[in-house]
């Protein structure tokens, strides 16, 4: 028997147009997330060295596509309001950068768990058009009446699982890099006070 994706999605039935909606929204998100991180890229040490470098002239730093310069370019810029106003700051500015990293994970958390409950109930749904039909023919009814209903309902719950399991592991990635980023926020954030309020910088 062979197996053609076009055939298989029909056979499937009405259940694979919703797992495909949910897969093609899926795909979009990661993708446009994939693109987002890489171009958002950076590493601390270099950061910190960047941030050491630009004493006290944050115009020097690009921080456009460093959220870590961003932080730390508004940090500099703030300083000589005092230590408080620049922990506000600093806070406001991170709570930004990881909302703009959180962007459309929740709408990915959210397709990861309901397309395997889609492909279940597609499976339900052609388990009683198995069941009907052998309520209908009765006592002439024989394995291959039914079997093509229950493989139509099985098919779904492969789609659901397909749709589910990048959806689940990419969204669990992307939640893994933001944690390093409010890591990261933090450690830039303790170097900044520690340069700034806890000793005379150098001029």
């Amino acid at each position: 028997m062979s197996f053609n994706v076009v055939d298989l999605f029909a056979k499937g039935g009405a259940f694979m147009w919703p797992l495909l909606v949910l897969s093609l929204v899926s795909c979009a998100i990661i993708v446009e997330r994939i693109v987002f991180f890489t171009k958002h890229r950076y590493r601390v040490g270099r950061s910190l060295d960047e941030l050491r470098e630009a004493n006290g002239h944050p115009q020097v730093l690009e921080s456009d596509a460093n959220p870590l310069l961003g932080v730390g370019r508004l940090f500099i810029m703030a300083s000589a309001e005092g230590e408080e106003h620049c922990r506000n700051v600093t806070e406001r500015e991170s709570s930004r950068w990881i909302n703009r990293h959180e962007r459309g994970l929740r709408i990915l958390s959210v397709i990861g768990s309901i397309s395997p409950l889609v492909g279940l109930l597609g499976t339900v749904w052609g388990m009683v058009k198995a069941f009907a039909q052998i309520s209908a023919l009765g006592d002439k009814v024989t394995p291959a009446d039914f079997a093509g209903g229950i493989w139509t309902g099985l098919l779904t719950t492969v789609a659901g699982l397909l749709v589910a399991i990048p959806a689940v592991t990419m969204c669990r990635l992307f939640e893994g890099r933001i944690d390093k980023l409010v890591h990261d926020f933090n450690e830039v954030a303790s170097h900044l006070h520690e340069w700034f309020f806890s000793r005379k910088v150098e001029p």
